[in-house]
């Protein structure tokens, strides 16, 4: 009797197993999770390739305009009094360096994201560095443009001088609005710099590490621009933020030796200054 229940047990095991449902078995298990990551890995490479395509376009879009209203500014360079003729070459002027400035961030946006792409492409590299050259070679044929323009103009001499003028003025604007201040080390070295500065608590117990905003400045500080520096190396152990950032915009990446920002505009909207205490 015994024999023979030793003999039936693997075949009712067989078919114990064969009443599952296949669905509860790990190698499913697995196999449905390898194909979720796949389709993931699928849907972002899709994502990425029509981003890429959608900036191609846009770039060769506005290079076309940039193109059309070249060749207007060269027919009007002429007028000498004409002042409609004028306001429409300086909103031409205004336009093109505009869609200049827009291509400009395109590429370095895409050049931003080939550098997290771990596949990075050969083929997009160059591109990326084949439109900065035509980019570089754009604005030189642009500014010769605007010198032959107030050459032969004395009106439109004094039009470009002025919106050159300005427009240096909103460029040194932009530049400071995209600048941000970082400083890394150990609490007492913080301190010792006039960086951080203890506050709260009660008779010495439980003060905490503050950003010093009595005595700011940027000595200490290392100066970055929020549009290219989205990685910062942090040398040192146990690294902890003291300035405030929200959740969602960083992530710290290799045991904590460097904090990548996912999301500039949300990282430095409460502070442009970044305070990394390590131990």
């Amino acid at each position: 009797m015994k024999r023979t229940f030793l003999l039936l047990l693997p075949a009712f095991l067989l078919l114990q197993s064969c009443s599952e449902s296949p669905e509860q078995s790990p190698q499913y298990q697995q196999l449905a999770e390898d194909s979720r990551h796949m389709e993931k890995l699928l849907a972002e490479k899709d994502s990425t390739i029509n981003s890429l395509f959608g900036n191609f376009n846009r770039i060769s879009e506005n290079l076309r305009t940039i193109r059309s209203k070249q060749g207007q500014l060269t027919q009007n360079g002429n007028v000498e009094s004409d002042e409609s003729v004028q306001d429409r070459i300086m909103n031409d002027i205004g336009e093109i360096d505009a869609l200049l400035a827009e291509n400009k961030a395109l590429i370095e946006r895409m050049r931003q994201g080939s550098k997290k792409n771990t596949t990075q492409i050969v083929e997009l590299e160059r591109a990326l560095e084949e439109l900065e050259l035509s980019m570089v070679e754009k604005d030189s044929e642009i500014d010769a443009i605007k010198e032959e323009l107030a050459s032969t103009n004395s009106s439109l001499a004094t039009l470009i001088a002025m919106y050159r003028d300005k427009t240096q003025l909103a460029d040194m604007q932009r530049h400071e609005l995209n600048t941000a201040y970082y400083a890394i080390g150990t609490a007492k070295e913080l301190q010792d710099k006039g960086v951080l500065t203890k506050q709260g608590g009660f008779a010495g117990i439980g003060k905490v590490e503050k950003l010093n905003t009595g005595s700011l400045g940027t000595d200490h500080f290392t100066r970055i621009d929020i549009l290219e520096s989205q990685e910062i190396p942090i040398l040192g152990k146990k690294a902890r933020l003291v300035t405030s950032h929200p959740d969602g915009s960083y992530r710290m990446e290799g045991d904590g030796n460097r904090l990548v920002i996912t999301n500039a505009d949300s990282f430095w909207s409460i502070s442009k200054y970044l305070v990394v205490v390590v131990d």
